[in-house]
């Protein structure tokens, strides 16, 4: 038999050939002689889904994981498979090798150890999830510079309104752009005033949304032992009414993690952008399927100086009450 790594890769591979018709198409990758006991399945926007059966008689656990995997039991009946299955989904496409190494390695341990593979992905996920929790022990200082410059933003529109603040801060949730209600603002952060540039991260970023308009606010940061902490800012949201459980979940970390991070942070200066079509970078509407075919984590650094006469910052309090 084929390694659980192969079998993983090759059922991506088959799930990516039909011409989907809206529907969720699936192909069973489990141990041989149990080759129900997991589906793999991908859906008409490229997400992919493990399906792991519950063997009879056993009861529905609950398995916590983060923002970027979805967790749920679900009732599959047809000519493939039927059953109760836990699913879990990555709604992130660009980590589809890191989700299908993890179907693998639950495949390996399946076809080793006998058990069923509801039983090795739960356990896999487990571990995952606890190495996951021992990297995020520490923000690193890029990390902290750009979480100061979102939530700096964010407490702006949490002094007017906590609850729409929070609403309209989706980037951690993975969405293209920072802060999206009808209209979008993406923050950048920098830290040279030579040659001052930011980082997009991928080629959806510099897109506009659908009927709306799309703004960059590029911050530029320094440590300073005057400055302010992550937790300084954060206090000032609570006052605001966004409790620090709240950004903290909303991150995908634990509240210590935030509040150990003691680099004092000013900002240096402020730029501020309509994204128009003459705006430079690259971006997804302004390339055909061929050219992104095979194409993924896309990453440049766009330098500001090339971008253009900026907005007036004192504008981005407007901007924010339009977003």
């Amino acid at each position: 038999m084929n390694s659980g790594y192969r079998r993983a890769y090759e059922a991506f591979e088959r799930l990516a050939s039909p011409q989907h018709d809206g529907h969720l198409v699936q192909t069973k990758i489990g141990p041989s002689g149990r080759i129900d006991d997991a589906l793999l399945a991908r859906d008409v926007d490229g997400l992919v889904r493990l399906l792991a059966k519950l063997p009879p008689g056993r009861e529905q656990r609950d398995v916590p994981l983060g923002p970027l995997l979805r967790v749920q039991w679900v009732p599959v009946s047809g000519d493939r498979a039927t059953g109760t299955y836990l699913e879990v989904a990555c709604l992130d496409a660009r980590l589809s090798p890191t989700f299908l190494s993890l179907v693998g390695e639950m495949l390996e341990r399946s076809d080793s150890s006998g058990r069923p593979c509801v039983d090795e992905i739960i356990a896999v996920l487990d571990a995952w999830r606890a190495a996951l929790a021992r990297s995020q022990q520490e923000l690193n200082r890029n990390r902290a510079i750009g979480l100061f410059g979102e939530l700096s933003v964010l407490e702006r529109m949490a002094e007017q309104d906590p609850e729409r603040a929070m609403r309209a801060w989706v980037g951690p949730a993975g969405a293209p752009h920072d802060f999206h209600l009808t209209n979008s603002l993406e923050v950048k952060t920098y830290i040279s005033s030579n040659s001052p540039k930011v980082t997009i991260h991928n080629i959806d970023q510099l897109d506009r949304p659908d009927w709306g308009m799309l703004h960059l606010l590029a911050v530029r940061i320094e440590e300073s032992p005057t400055g302010e902490t992550l937790l300084d800012l954060i206090a000032r949201l609570a006052l605001h009414g966004v409790a620090q459980f709240a950004i903290a979940e909303r991150l995908g970390v634990d509240e210590a993690v935030l509040s150990e991070n003691q680099r004092r942070f000013a900002v240096q200066e402020t730029r501020l952008y309509q994204v128009t079509e003459m705006f430079p970078g690259i971006r997804r509407s302004r390339l055909d399927k061929s050219s992104l075919r095979g194409v993924e984590d896309v990453s440049y650094s766009l330098y500001l100086d090339a971008c253009g006469p900026s907005i007036d910052p004192f504008q981005l309090d407007r901007i924010l009450e339009e977003l």
